[in-house]
């Protein structure tokens, strides 16, 4: 076990390292700009905010059918943690035109360990397992634990769509300490180099203030809420 640890260690660095290289010596593109598909892993996009920041049940929204669950419950207890379906969601619809449903795939991941199961909790997506999973829908995903600006670009220039995880509160609203690394996962579609900014697809932003779709930040902004890594996407 303790060698398989190390094993796959060695390979997520030299992964790292060889990304970074690439980023190093390759120019790549000033800007780019994705037409991705938006889809929120809230069935109405306006009960993320209701849910979120006015403390609305989980139950009430009121188009939880279209997400793939059995029943409301289902639904109620799956929303939360389905931040990574909804990006996987979206990159389906933009590479291959196909429409999964997010708690569809939420429940399909589970069956590959994508997630555990502890009691009535579910964990986060697991990555290694995640990556593993997707190719059954023909996607290459490839995991960085540690994912730089350079190395950002480079994927997107290169026609990957990039899963990053940041802090939650990159909404523009506060949900968690401001210190915490990680804990939500967004798409990122596009990038300027000239304005320096970031563009990305939130599946639990708010209507209210645009942090849904096509949210942009400043490279600053972004990298306060950033974890540092993530996983690139590309159809197969």
């Amino acid at each position: 076990m303790a060698i398989k640890k190390l094993t796959q260690k060695l390979t997520s660095e030299l992964k790292n390292l060889e990304l970074l290289a690439q980023s190093f010596f390759s120019k790549g593109k000033d800007k780019v700009e994705n037409e991705v598909p938006y889809v929120s892993q809230f069935a109405h996009p306006e009960y993320a905010e209701k849910i979120l920041k006015d403390n609305v049940s989980e139950t009430s929204d009121p188009d939880w059918r279209k997400t793939g669950a059995v029943s409301v419950d289902e639904y109620a207890r799956w929303v939360l943690t389905t931040c990574g379906m909804a990006c996987t969601a979206m990159a389906l619809r933009f590479f291959n035109d196909q429409p999964v449903e997010v708690i569809t795939l939420a429940k399909d991941a589970l069956t590959h360990d994508v997630y555990k199961v502890d009691g009535s909790e579910l964990s986060s997506m697991h990555y290694r397992e995640y990556a593993d999973w997707v190719k059954k829908y023909r996607l290459k995903a490839v995991v960085y634990s540690r994912l730089s600006i350079a190395g950002i670009q480079k994927l997107l220039s290169s026609g990957h769509l990039v899963i990053v995880s940041v802090n939650p509160n990159v909404r523009g609203f506060e949900t968690a300490n401001n210190k915490q690394k990680g804990g939500h996962l967004v798409l990122l579609t596009g990038y300027n180099k000239l304005t320096k900014t970031i563009t990305l697809h939130n599946p639990s932003g708010f209507v209210s203030n645009n942090s849904q779709v096509n949210q942009t930040l400043s490279t600053g902004d972004f990298i306060s809420h950033y974890a540092g890594r993530g996983i690139s996407l590309a159809f197969q």
